[in-house]
């Protein structure tokens, strides 16, 4: 009897300590700029314990999908579960990404272009047939083999931030010089450079002035803030300011982080937060 008691006055406490802290890194993350969101169930991307380094690691997240460092598609549902409880499941595919583009378009292992999402007649995960109007221009951004990540920032003087495998994201500028050329590169050069942010970058999003522009590398996070909130907030003829800035919270619990998109973080107990400020 005393043994049973022992036993759950330690998993009391072991559960009491384990809430306390996740309260504790709760508090300090809404402080630092997020809403408390909802719950994020896909077990695979979670650690048994503190020693599990077995679970896998989101690469890229967009708002449909999740892909791992392995390239795999996984479907979300983040509104509610699947059958099996989860917010996330195995995609109906045998394909494994090696770059994406807008979060539309995937480049697979076999060098083809593939629909990451369903398009009007075009099922998911079918190929971007040369025939799509598209296809010259996304042939053009992903070609290359060291292209990891495009995003568009103005299509119309053909803007495009490319991250490569050197750790730079690059602003190219992909352009037709007529109406019977194909999309060429008539410029590229630097945008975020890895030596400027301490390390090779490993994920971004552009989305001007903006709370969702971010740069990523493997233990900082630099994001877009509003350095004059409470005025700008307050008054209409008071424009916000904008600056790109380390964020210290991502530093303080990377280790509890398991992904960052741009407008949602999620921890290694499940919580989603929201970019709020």
């Amino acid at each position: 009897m005393k043994k049973n008691i022992t036993k759950f006055m330690c998993l009391f406490l072991f559960i009491f300590l384990l809430t306390g802290c996740n309260g504790s890194v709760t508090r300090n993350i809404r402080h630092a700029g997020f809403n408390v969101g909802g719950k994020f169930i896909c077990n695979e991307f979670y650690p048994k314990d503190k020693e599990d380094t077995s679970y896998k690691k989101i690469l890229f997240m967009t708002g449909s999908h999740l892909i791992n460092t392995d390239g795999d598609i996984y479907e979300l549902s983040l509104s509610k579960t699947y059958q099996d409880g989860e917010n996330c499941k195995d995609a109906d595919t045998s394909l494994k990404v090696k770059a994406i583009y807008d979060n539309s378009i995937i480049k697979a292992t076999d060098n083809k272009y593939y629909y990451l999402g369903g398009q009007r007649e075009v099922p998911a995960y079918s190929e971007v047939l040369t025939e799509d109007r598209s296809y010259a221009l996304i042939n053009e951004l992903l070609k290359g083999e060291d292209v990891l990540k495009v995003q568009t920032v103005d299509s119309s003087a053909g803007l495009y931030y490319v991250l490569k495998t050197d750790g730079n994201v690059y602003a190219n500028v992909v352009i037709s010089p007529d109406r019977n050329s194909l999309p060429q590169l008539i410029s590229s050069q630097i945008v975020y450079s890895r030596d400027d942010y301490g390390a090779y970058i490993e994920d971004f999003n552009y989305a001007g002035d903006s709370l969702n522009t971010f740069v990523r590398t493997d233990d900082k996070l630099f994001r877009m803030r509003v350095k004059n909130n409470e005025e700008c907030s307050k008054y209409a003829d008071i424009s916000c300011k904008y600056e790109m800035e380390e964020d210290p919270i991502y530093v303080q619990y990377r280790d509890r982080i398991i992904t960052f998109n741009g407008s949602m973080l999620i921890t290694d107990y499940k919580q989603i937060f929201n970019v709020a400020f």
